[in-house]
């Protein structure tokens, strides 16, 4: 049947004077009820004044059209408390509704009902349930105080598609025994906004629920307070905006492991910005942001306002999740941490960027995790590295801002919690890609130092340890070949030198014959110089050099050598065996840390 044919529940003979009054201000599009005068909504929920009173029945009736046809403006209605439950459950309305600073105690139901547009702003409501609301335009709660008990929500909007913005600044959402606000899968055309809006929710499920919920612009929480002991502050996860998040001096206080503020798998299509935020939780996570993703840049740094007030981020979490958990995120832009004040009350890491990817600037200052900012990549422990560190396994960045290359090296050794080969490989290769490349070499030697002192497993038993040290002390593990270098000269000069010693050493007492001297000439017709004769220097220091090299002669031994035969030649000549060994070993050693510095990219 025609809804124009139905009659209303309400017939004009039985209207009260303010009703009628409203139902002319609706049929000209003219706001009705109580315009000259403010009364305060608290005194509307309980007052039994007719000329404040508004029957629910009514509303319903108009915005049915019983009432025949009402402008296009809607029906406006001000200062009034609604009798009854505004009951308007799949309702298709004709026009829109604006209920301004009134009250409704006893509740207001819309669900699956379809309106150009709504309002509440100002007013006193004990419960919107909207869940699969179609509203053409905006969504209005400017100011609204809204208050429930139950477990699906203060201000349901599961499922609602909202044609414009939805806009709830300066609110204040109650609710003791669930969500403040639960609008998973909402979607909005416009932007959410609820700026200075205070939500109290209870429960798991968030204080506010943004669970797989699709807004087409901006969600903007600035300056809100968001606030739950038994659950997240703010649950957005799988959220996904077309705009940018904003939370710029939020106060967001959660509970339990899944965070004060859930972004897990959200996709935000411009910057998440938590300038000047403050996020508490005391038994996880403070933000956990686990396989965000965001086009633009993520942002948590100090606010300043018009005053010229500064207002830090604050991020204070506890658990192995890490106050802030950016795990396996991807930013489109900068993550920038500048002056974020970070703490885990317990034993947790303060920031976890495991396998995370920044597409931009690095900006994350050493004194946001070492308060001291200290360079120091060996030796002694930090003496905040037990309390204060980050998770950077499989961490991308192409570039870093806000900490030099030494302070983040520092980092790495002393405020990650085990030893990983990627964090430093990927140093090496932002210090290379800018043309810094001994920078790169030195982080190389570092990374080296820290698998000995945090894994010395990997390298083997205690042999093959010792042997690894003694190689990152002659070649810092290759990386420095020109050390190879002055080590085989240096053994080279002993040898000769020790050929040298052998030469001034006499075989015995009483004789003048020496250790190294000239040997018998290989043809008997050169008598120049008899056998025994003393080697020149030059002779010695060939002697020792020619018995110490591992490839190739001199010659020298065809005229002068040791004489084996003697206790002091057989030591000298083990001497020289010796060293022999070590120049084949540095030799070595040498060739190798050459032949892989030749096949390093530059």
């Amino acid at each position: 049947m025609d809804q124009e044919r139905i009659p209303p529940r309400l017939p004009v003979d039985k209207l009260t004077e303010l009703e009628r009054t409203v139902l002319d201000a609706a049929r000209l599009g003219e706001p009705a009820g109580l315009l000259d005068r403010r009364v305060d909504v608290e005194e509307l929920a309980v007052t039994d004044d007719p000329g404040l009173c508004v029957r629910a029945e009514l509303i319903r009736d108009l915005l049915l059209g019983r009432h025949g046809e009402l402008d296009p403006r809607g029906v406006l209605i001000a200062g009034v408390r609604v009798l009854g439950l505004l009951d308007l459950d799949r309702v298709t309305a004709v026009t829109g509704l604006a209920l301004v600073g009134s009250a409704l105690p006893d509740g207001f139901t819309c669900r699956h009902a379809s309106l150009p547009e709504l309002a509440l702003d100002e007013s006193l409501v004990s419960g919107v349930f909207a869940v699969g609301l179609l509203i053409e335009g905006g969504l209005f709660l400017r100011g609204a105080v809204v208050r429930s008990d139950g477990e699906a929500g203060g201000v349901r909007l599961s499922g609602a598609h909202i044609g414009g913005a939805a806009v709830f600044d300066g609110g204040e959402l109650v609710n003791s025994s669930g969500p403040a606000l639960s609008a998973e899968h909402l979607r909005t055309e416009g932007s959410l906004f609820l700026c200075a809006t205070v939500a109290r929710g209870n429960g798991e499920a968030g204080a506010v629920r943004l669970h797989s919920a699709h807004i087409g612009g901006q969600a903007v929480f600035d300056g809100a307070g968001l606030v739950n002991d038994s659950g997240p502050a703010l649950n957005a996860e799988y959220l996904r905006t077309d705009g940018s998040l904003s939370l710029r001096t939020t106060v967001a206080r959660g509970n339990g492991k899944w965070g004060a503020v859930r972004l897990h798998s959200a996709r935000i299509g411009g910057q998440a910005v938590f300038d000047g935020a403050g996020l508490v939780n005391d038994s996880g996570p403070a933000l956990n942001a686990e396989y965000l993703r965001t086009d633009g840049s993520l942002s948590l740094c100090t606010h300043v306002d018009d005053d010229g007030h500064r207002r830090n981020a604050v991020m204070r979490g506890r658990g192995d999740a890490g106050a802030v958990s950016l795990h396996s995120a991807h930013i489109g832009g900068q993550a920038v941490f500048e002056e974020a004040v970070i703490a885990d009350s317990g034993d947790g890491p303060l920031i976890v960027l495991a396998e995370a990817q920044v597409d931009g600037l690095l900006f994350l200052p050493a004194t946001v995790v070492c308060p001291q900012g200290r360079v120091e990549a060996g030796g002694r422990s930090c003496v905040a590295s037990a309390s204060r560190t980050v998770v950077v396994r499989g961490l991308v960045f192409p570039r870093l801002g806000g900490v030099s290359w030494r302070e983040w090296l520092h980092l790495l050794v002393h405020h990650t919690p085990e030893y990983l080969p990627q964090p430093y490989q990927q140093l090496a290769a932002v210090e290379r890609a800018a043309g810094h490349e001994g920078n790169a070499r030195q982080v190389l030697i570092v990374q080296q130092e820290d698998l000995r002192r945090r894994a010395p497993e990997a390298l083997g038993g205690r042999l093959a340890r010792l042997r690894y040290r003694l190689w990152g002390w002659l070649g810092r593990y290759g990386y420095r070949a020109h050390r190879l270098v002055l080590a085989l000269a240096a053994v080279l000069a002993l040898a000769g030198g020790t050929g040298y010693t052998a030469g001034q050493i006499t075989t015995g007492p009483g004789t003048d014959h020496h250790t190294a001297e000239r040997v018998r000439p290989p043809l008997p017709a050169d008598t120049t110089i008899p056998a025994g004769t003393p080697c020149s220097t030059v002779e010695l220091i060939g002697l020792g050099i020619d018995r110490g090299l591992p490839l190739g002669v001199t010659g020298v031994r065809a005229r002068c050598d040791l004489d084996t035969s003697t206790t002091a030649g057989q030591v000298f000549t083990i001497v020289l065996w010796v060293l022999q060994a070590l120049l084949w070993a540095l030799a070595t050693l040498t060739v190798a840390a050459y032949t892989s510095l030749i096949r390093k990219p530059a």
